[in-house]
């Protein structure tokens, strides 16, 4: 038979403990240390102490806070009995260790009192006692009032003082909140008041079987909330007397929310009839036993709470199975809720934000929960339809918003049908929202009908060879019954799918009958490319789109028409404008095996190729997409014949202009069939008394002349293997060649028409097409050589001669050449040829070499070439080393790869450079020159320092002579001066000789200087640029990199008016 417990004998049980561990160190110290790891909150007791009130069955908990103590009252039903004194004097042996429905275990928990004090005070029932050392139960002095327990916790702990304590434990009961009261099952009013008077009260309220209000007021602050608590059974298996329940609360939000002060507020009842509720989402719902576990997270943004298996401090959820059982409770408990919060008008956005959605960061097991509710808007008829009602979401349809805005729900059985999507009878759209409310219904199972479904139901509306009859019966069926405003809606849909980019199918618009026009008095629907939109809202023509579901540039709804811009353009259809009547002129001329024009034809035919060429003329950027492949253009065959060509396979010579061309392309050939293959052809002469018909062939396609082309520069043999072989392409590879197509063929046909305009050619080209470039990637060096077209052009002969005679470039001078040859500009290409070489190297003997090389300080030059001549070493290897050294000490290049964008650029920059301020006191000062000169210095060494580190004059274009602290010596010298603001490009890096004679010997005017720099022209590529002066008499030319002279043209153009000088006088 056990002992009987007594109050006596669990003091002694008590003094046992204490006596038997007083040897150990530390053991008080350590047990205080284990009840700090297991309750970090210092004020987590206050916790402890709403839990055995509420295993007591107290509606109501006092808390007393005084300087020296607290005082803890409670009118539970239940009041301390000897298993509880012995429980709350030991650890690990609780009343409530049997019975799941009390709050954890008392007698560790309570023990979280012995942060503040070491001698609490309890005085419950008959029993009126104190514990000391942690284990002694002690009577005491006093008794609770009639039907309470009361706790006294003095604050005797000297590692804590009563100031600290007295912070700590005002801190936890301010932070009690509705959450403290939410899901207990009795306690409905806590009360506490602090040592500075302040009164704060949380009370509990019932509103209806579900809604609850809780109010919480400290002094004159009332906060109130209202929340929906859904209560339903746990599944668990368990041992205890009452059985377990799990919950859910959502925030109620109340259309009207009173807030009655204290003292006037009505009691508990059912909430006014005038207020409404809606659930909305809280920023972070908690996970509670009870009380919140402060170290578990849901992911919800509502509150849960279960018996949940849980460490010892109850702030975390162990991992444990009966726990995910609990979790499924609560879901279930959550959809068996959901038909009636439907039927009372609850599932609204608010509602649906506050579910879990699957972007929600929820981890297992709370991801159950999101499965459960889930399933439940798949299949149960809770689901918010658009335009109101409810549906199960599997038999909904979700699209995105465009499709709900223009088109019915009305369509979308015939669609999905098309798209070949099993929809039921009479489908409808989910609600459609954004946010967390659009996230989740995006979440559940519905039928699918977006930008991808729409493509595959009109492939089905195709009329092509192969098309469903009875698809496309239905299709036309379907948008004949059709209004017209509907019709505009379908097109601004599908508008927006392709200007969006949403839509991936192109080329199958213009292969349905899809676009409406008006014919003999009848909606009809056509193809795009059948039709044209009206030139005008009055346009009435047959077969054009109707004016009601067209666009016009001056529509007063902006959106409409560009939304219908983009879908005519998509479905093939154009504007009956000058362009539409030219392209009708020429669609006849797309039919193969057309007849030739005869008779009164033939004027008609030429009124089109007249009316071609004005076209053309004046929309040149379209011309060559229009009319380079169509075949309306007569070529007279080998034999008489004649036969429709396309300005693509044409070239043009005489009867129009002499070109040669027809030596290059001398005979048509034939196939086994007898016809014609090769092209070009010869235009006829049919249009000659065309105005532009000339210019109109070169814009259109027609080989009208000789072009200097791209050459692959691996095939040039100066490049040399070692400057490839050992480095790998990158996106930063340089490869630059240039040759002219058929030139072996030009020149040996003898032709001096095709001469002369190949001659034209190379006139025209600038000097850079004589450069090759190759640069292997970014890290490698750049090489520059010649390029293979003046190689050929320097070794061929090709130039007429005044006698007649084809000579080599070098064998002739400029001046020699025929009198109605154009002679080259400055920068022309024939410059790079080596013209007249030999004849002066010839004049130079004549003269006598010997004077010449004395002249020039060579003395010893003629015995050198003698020697290397002896040594066999030839002229050409002569030249390498002399082209090599010539590379090092070579004039500086500087291109740009885009001279419009760089020109843009610099014209910005321009318009906020320094302005020149000059002010003539004692002396004159320039505001803004030495921020500009300290600019222009740093640009200038950027362009005119070369590969190898040295820098050039632009004027002698000879390496500066000389450094100064180690940086090459140089003027900057403004190109035009008096301008008004201080640009950085306006400025040329000069020697000191070239400076002083720019300076002071300057005989060209900056009015004649602006006038050449206006009229160059920069090209993509062009490294150098050459402006002809005159300085000291003399004609010169100063040398500007390409980048330098576009940089200088800009910075003119738009900021370059001269500077005014103010004069203003100092004493």
């Amino acid at each position: 038979m056990a002992t009987e417990i007594t109050f006596d004998s669990i003091a002694a049980s008590g003094r046992a403990i204490v006596e038997a561990h007083k040897g150990k160190k530390g053991f008080d110290e350590g047990i205080r240390r284990l009840l700090s790891e297991l309750y970090p909150d210092n004020a987590h007791f206050i916790y402890e102490l709403l839990q055995n009130a509420e295993d007591a069955r107290a509606t109501v908990v006092e808390f007393e806070l005084h300087d020296s103590d607290l005082e803890v009252r409670h009118n539970g039903a239940r009041v301390f009995s000897l298993k509880d004194i012995d429980s709350i004097t030991n650890i690990g042996d609780s009343t409530k260790q049997d019975d799941p429905t009390q709050i954890g275990k008392f007698g560790v928990g309570f023990k979280a009192v012995y942060s503040y004090t070491s001698r609490p005070e309890i005085r419950s029932g008959t029993h009126a006692f104190a514990i000391e050392e942690l284990f002694i139960n002690e009577r005491i002095a006093g008794e609770a009032r009639m039907g309470w327990t009361s706790f006294r916790f003095p604050f005797n702990r000297q590692e804590k003082p009563a100031r600290v304590a007295v912070e700590e434990i005002s801190r936890g009961l301010v932070e009690l909140d509705e959450k403290t009261l939410l899901f207990l099952n009795y306690i409905g009013t806590v009360t506490y008041t602090l040592p500075d008077g302040t009164l704060g009260i949380i009370e509990r309220r019932d509103l209806d079987g579900q809604a609850i209000t809780i109010e919480k007021s400290e002094g004159d602050v009332i906060v109130e909330s209202h929340w929906l608590r859904l209560i339903g059974p746990a599944s668990i298996e368990h041992d205890g007397s009452h059985p377990l329940s799990v919950a859910a609360a959502f925030r109620l939000k109340m259309s009207e929310q009173v807030k009655p002060k204290r003292g006037k507020q009505k009691d508990g009842g059912n909430a006014p009839a005038d207020l409404t509720r809606s659930i909305v989402p809280l920023d972070q719902g908690d996970v509670s036993i009870y009380f919140p576990a402060i170290k578990e997270s849901s992911g919800f943004k509502f509150h849960i709470h279960a018996p949940f298996a849980s460490t010892v401090a109850r702030d975390s959820v162990r991992a444990d199975p009966g726990n995910v059982q609990l979790i499924e409770d609560i879901g279930a408990l959550i959809v068996d809720a959901l038909p009636r919060l439907r039927d009372e008008g609850l599932i609204d956005d608010n509602f649906l934000a506050t579910l879990p959605n699957h972007d929600d960061p929820i981890a297992y097991p709370y991801s159950l929960l999101r499965n459960a509710t889930t399933h439940a808007f798949n299949e149960l008829e809770i689901t918010p339809m658009r335009g109101g009602g409810y549906a199960p979401a599997r038999s909904m349809v979700s699209s995105p918003g465009e499709f709900r805005n223009w088109l019915a729900e009305g369509d979308l059985p015939f669609l999905l049908g098309m798209a070949g999507i099993e929809g039921g009878e009479a489908p409808h759209w989910i609600r459609d929202r954004d946010g967390r409310p659009g996230r989740f219904l995006a979440g559940l199972d519905t039928i699918e009908f977006a930008w991808p479904e729409l493509g595959a139901a009109l492939r089905e509306c195709r009329d092509v060879g192969d098309a469903d009859s009875s698809h496309l019966r239905g299709w036309v069926d379907w948008l004949a019954a059709k209004s017209d405003s509907s019709i505009v809606n379908l097109y601004q849909l599908l508008g927006r799918g392709y200007s969006t980019q949403l839509m991936h199918f192109h080329g199958v618009l213009p292969l349905i009958p899809l676009v409406r026009i008006a014919r003999r008095g009848k909606n009809e629907h056509v193809r795009g490319p059948e039709t044209h939109l009206p030139s005008n809202a009055k346009d009435k023509s047959q077969n054009r789109v109707r004016a009601e579901v067209a666009y016009f540039d001056d529509d007063e709804d902006q959106t409409r028409a560009a939304n219908l811009q983009v879908f005519y353009r998509a479905a093939g259809v154009r504007r009956w404008d000058e362009t539409a009547r030219i392209e009708a002129r020429l669609k006849p001329y797309r039919v193969r095996n057309r007849p030739m024009p005869e008779g009164g034809q033939v004027k008609k035919h030429l009124d089109d190729v007249g009316a071609f060429t004005q076209y053309a003329l004046t929309h040149r950027e379209s011309a060559r997409r229009l009319f380079r492949d169509v075949p309306f253009l007569v070529s007279p065959l080998p034999g008489g014949p004649l036969t429709w060509i396309s300005p693509g396979e044409s070239y043009l010579d005489l009867p129009y202009r002499t070109t040669g061309l027809s030596s290059l392309y001398p005979s048509v050939l034939y196939d086994e069939d007898g016809d014609f293959y090769e092209e070009p052809y010869p235009v006829a002469g049919y249009y000659l008394e065309i105005d532009g018909f000339e210019d109109f062939l070169g814009l259109v396609g027609s080989i009208v002349g000789i072009k200097i082309t791209d050459s692959n520069v691996f095939n040039n043999p100066l490049l040399k293997r070692e400057w490839w072989k050992n480095y790998r392409h990158s996106v930063h590879t340089e490869m630059v060649d240039w040759d002219i197509e058929n030139l072996d063929k030009i020149i040996a046909s003898g032709d001096p028409n095709l001469i002369r305009t190949l001659w034209s050619a190379v006139v025209d080209a600038r000097a850079d097409k004589a450069t090759a470039i190759y640069r292997a990637n970014k890290s490698a060096r750049s090489y520059s050589f010649y390029s293979r077209l003046v190689q050929k052009l320097k070794s061929k002969a090709w130039v007429l001669d005044g006698n007649g005679d084809l000579r080599r470039p070098s064998e002739v001078t400029i001046d020699g050449l025929p009198d109605d040859w154009e002679r080259p500009s400055a920068s022309s290409l024939v410059h790079k040829l080596d013209f007249g070489a030999e004849l002066a190297e010839r004049h130079q003997k004549a003269e006598g070499v010997s004077d010449f090389l004395r002249e020039e300080g060579l003395d010893g030059g003629i015995d050198l070439l003698r020697e290397a001549k002896n040594a066999g070493i030839p002229f050409t290897a002569i030249l390498d080393f002399i082209s090599e050294q010539a590379l090092v000490h070579r004039f500086p290049e500087s291109a740009s790869g885009d001279p419009g964008r760089r020109s843009t650029v610099a014209a910005q920059d321009a318009l906020t450079a320094p302005v020149y301020q000059s002010e003539l006191r004692l002396r004159s000062v320039i505001d803004g020159q030495g921020q500009a000169g300290g600019e222009s210095r740093g640009y200038l060494q950027g362009q005119y320092t070369s590969d190898v580190g040295e820098m050039f004059c632009q004027a002698c274009q000879k390496p500066l002579p000389f450094k100064v602290g180690g940086r090459w010596y140089f003027e900057s010298v403004r190109f035009i001066n008096g301008r008004k603001q201080a640009h950085a490009a306006n400025a040329m890096a000069l020697c000191p000789l070239c400076a002083a004679l720019y300076k002071h010997t300057r005989e060209t005017s900056n009015e004649a200087l602006l006038a050449v720099l206006s009229h160059i022209e920069v090209k993509e590529g062009q490294g150098l640029v050459e402006i002809p002066l005159i300085l000291n008499g003399k004609r010169i030319k100063i040398q500007f990199t390409g980048k330098h002279a576009i940089d200088l043209q800009s910075a003119l153009r738009v900021a370059g008016d001269e500077r005014a000088t103010t004069a203003t006088v100092s004493n």
